[in-house]
């Protein structure tokens, strides 16, 4: 109702009165509940007590509603960049839904400018986890970050993306936090701009300090193979996988090496490969096989009640089909 109000600008002073609240430091969001609590009164009144709808009074009523609240605000603090910078991302994930990319871009990229100036203000440099433990927005940060350097790429925005990734490596303290995303990303696209030894060396510094880190080793392994051929990628790859075994942490090499190894027919390889990664699996389903026994011998035992958790738009989604909740069962 208000946005269409302020939309048309139907009447005009609900925009006003929109603007004067922004202008004193209100959120978008909260500017928008204000109006709309005017305006509902203004619906009973129509409704309840049968009178006409006055425009006269719903502007007075707006215009005292705008001037109690600028008093207020003059003795009571309201932060409200974190409540522009949600609703910006919010409506980029809106207008994604809609597939239009462009407006998604631009709304996330003003979102991103505002994130900046939240994060000048911090007295240290902070984890993201830090970060989303003060937060209890619908879209966690960690998420909106990855879905737009994801998205920037997807878009074409090589410059913007490579540009975004640096920021955020030197905006948050990495100690304990996983930023494997965005590294891959900046090394990405210095290969995607020509920037080939500048490419090389971001990979090999980091893969000297994590020598098997195989978010690293799988990027590089493709930037290697659009520049250098198949052979390239394999030698990369291939050290990580012959004679060694299968795990949770370098599956993702192994899945790459079967691939890479196939289209070179190294058959005595490939072999290899198949067989650690199916002595993986099988280890994985008698892990599975072992607690399923357990469970069924343990003596059952008193369950504290818990909050039940809370299942955010980028997390998998609970029904097992492999995609995002907000693509899946959480489609609004």
């Amino acid at each position: 109702m208000v946005d269409n109000q302020l939309r048309d600008n139907d009447p005009p002073a609900a925009k006003e009165a929109y603007q004067k609240l922004l202008d004193a430091g209100y959120s978008m969001r909260e500017a928008k509940e204000k109006i709309g609590a005017v305006a509902l009164t203004e619906i009973y009144d129509v409704m309840k007590e049968k009178q006409s709808y006055d425009e006269k009074r719903y502007t007075n009523a707006l215009a005292e509603m705008v001037q109690q609240s600028i008093d207020f605000e003059d003795t009571h603090k309201i932060i409200t960049e974190w409540d522009d910078w949600d609703e910006l991302v919010q409506r980029g994930y809106e207008v994604q839904n809609q597939q239009d990319e462009k407006q998604m871009i631009s709304c996330w990229w003003d979102a991103w400018a505002l994130f900046q100036q939240i994060m000048e203000t911090a007295e240290r440099k902070m984890s993201i986890s830090e970060v989303m433990e003060s937060q209890d927005y619908e879209y966690p940060v960690e998420a909106w970050l990855q879905d737009m350097e994801m998205e920037l790429g997807n878009a074409g925005e090589y410059e913007k993306r490579m540009e975004f990734c640096n920021k955020v490596l030197e905006m948050f303290d990495w100690t304990y936090d996983d930023g494997n995303g965005f590294r891959c990303a900046v090394g990405e696209e210095l290969y995607e701009a020509g920037k080939i030894e500048e490419g090389k060396a971001w990979f090999d510094n980091w893969l000297q300090k994590e020598p098997h880190n195989a978010n690293a080793l799988n990027v590089y392994s493709w930037c290697l193979q659009k520049r250098e051929g198949i052979e390239a990628a394999y030698r990369l790859i291939s050290r990580e996988v012959i004679n060694c075994a299968c795990t949770m942490d370098n599956y993702i090499l192994f899945d790459r090496a079967e691939s890479l190894a196939q289209h070179l027919h190294r058959e005595a390889d490939l072999k290899w490969i198949e067989t650690q990664k199916q002595s993986f699996l099988k280890s994985m389903e008698m892990a599975d096989d072992y607690n399923d026994m357990y469970d069924d011998f343990s003596m059952p035992v008193q369950q504290p009640i818990v909050k039940e958790t809370k299942i955010y738009p980028n997390d998998p989604c609970p029904c097992g089909s492999g995609k995002k909740y907000k693509k899946c069962c959480g489609r609004r």
